[in-house]
């Protein structure tokens, strides 16, 4: 029987550039049907029924690696991934820190392996290392330019900082779009966002929680080729980092950035980018 590595998505509006991705021997299955109202009511009341989980269930025997990102994870899952295949290589990929609810994941007996793309958590809780990625199939749909930077995302604690960074970026007669989503109704579709990086000349990138791990905003900067303007002053030791294409705020002065967003992008050599490419991230769990 042939064999597949796969990957569970989250919900519909989580997928983000994934849903875009197209394989050739990787199967995507949401973890959990689509939401209704009655699947909100049994999740709210913590219910982990069968029924709620996605047509990967029914041909879990034949993969030989699943990976499980951490915020729709279940220790129900992953006992049932075990009970129904026990070869069955079984991994958590964590694309945020973890907070005390991602360290109890920790001490799951069927999870075979705990990853991580931050290498200080890396180091703090003994992880295995790889890196952020993107896909080549996601493609940014063509409009005109006309605004200097973007942002959209959840608040995360960063609104302070980021009214902050805007008032600069304002003062040195930028013209921005920062949205900040503080509820789910405020949530953008990523494809809507995708919209408003390619109206941009630079996509704005503030971690939160003290990451030094690569959010989705460098990769959508090498990728798309726009500029990135930066908190994460870890960014200076990647492959990719070119100065005519990254301003790191707190190294970097705000005065320089109408020049920084007004000279070309200096474009990286194909090799570097396909490195974060999802096909040979994938590639990494087995070096």
């Amino acid at each position: 029987m042939e064999k597949y590595n796969y990957i569970f998505l989250k919900d519909k509006n989580n997928d983000y550039f994934l849903k875009h991705i197209k394989n050739r021997n990787i199967k995507k299955y949401y973890i959990f049907h689509p939401k209704s109202k009655m699947f909100k009511i049994l999740r709210k009341c913590k219910i982990n029924s069968k029924k709620l989980w996605g047509d990967w269930k029914k041909d879990i025997d034949k993969y030989d690696l699943v990976i499980l990102g951490e915020n729709n994870y279940s220790f129900h899952i992953s006992k049932y991934i075990k009970q129904k295949n026990k070869h069955c290589r079984v991994i958590v990929y964590y694309w945020n820190v973890l907070n005390e609810g991602y360290k109890k994941i920790l001490k799951d007996p069927n999870v075979d392996e705990f990853w991580s793309f931050d290498k200080n958590e890396v180091k703090k809780y003994n992880l295995k290392y790889n890196t952020q990625f993107y896909s080549w199939d996601c493609k940014l749909p063509k409009k005109e330019v006309i605004q200097d930077v973007c942002f959209c995302g959840r608040d995360k604690g960063r609104e302070k900082i980021l009214k902050e960074i805007n008032d600069n970026f304002i003062a040195n007669n930028l013209k921005t779009n920062i949205y900040i989503c503080k509820n789910e109704k405020d949530f953008v579709p990523y494809d809507k966002y995708l919209e408003e990086v390619a109206k941009s000349k630079a996509v704005l990138d503030v971690n939160a929680n003290h990451q030094i791990g690569l959010s989705l905003r460098p990769m959508e900067s090498i990728f798309f080729e726009k500029k990135l303007i930066t908190t994460n002053e870890d960014i200076a030791n990647y492959d990719f980092y070119r100065k005519e294409n990254v301003f790191i705020i707190g190294k970097d002065d705000y005065k320089d950035l109408p020049k920084f967003l007004n000279t070309p992008y200096k474009k990286i050599p194909k090799k570097i980018v396909d490195y974060y490419d999802y096909h040979n991230w994938i590639k990494r769990f087995f070096e």
